[in-house]
């Protein structure tokens, strides 16, 4: 029985101490929309990301751009808006995974919106590290914009 469970003690401290397996390229996935589609009424629109960083330097900027499914065939240029990341220097030499909320106003969006049927956007989205680390460029699910609700 005592071989048993110093078995099990050494594996408990085995898989404990394991390293975490993010770098210091920070990782970055899409996680919600808030509400699920834009409409004439909508005045918020709400992108959740969520970040991990092995070394949670992750000050620097987020750049995303809003891409239009009836404007791809004819425009190629890509309109990057960058934002400043929130100071957390409390984190920087620990690993960190946060969500990033990024609540776009009206102003953002109501030039994009065109009550066509069936048009819709996504994001495209990448983040800057202050050692200048970038990660790789992540385009987010399709929503649509909807005459009602």
């Amino acid at each position: 029985m005592k071989k048993i469970l110093y078995l099990l003690l050494a594996v408990g401290l085995l898989y404990a101490c394991k390293k975490d397996n993010v770098g210091t390229k920070p990782l970055l996935f899409f996680k919600s929309y808030q509400p699920d589609s834009i409409t004439p009424d909508t005045r918020q629109f709400v992108l959740t990301m969520r970040v991990e960083d092995g070394d949670g330097d992750i000050e620097d900027s987020i750049g995303v751009a809003m891409l239009k499914d009836s404007e791809q065939a004819v425009n190629k240029d890509t309109i990057w808006q960058f934002y400043k990341m929130p100071k957390i220097g409390q984190n920087r030499g620990n690993s960190i995974k946060a969500d990033v909320i990024m609540p776009f106003e009206e102003i953002d969006f109501a030039a994009a919106y065109n009550p066509a049927p069936g048009d819709s956007a996504h994001y495209i989205v990448f983040l800057r590290d202050n050692s200048g680390n970038i990660s790789d460029t992540v385009p987010t699910p399709k929503f649509p914009f909807r005459r009602n609700r």
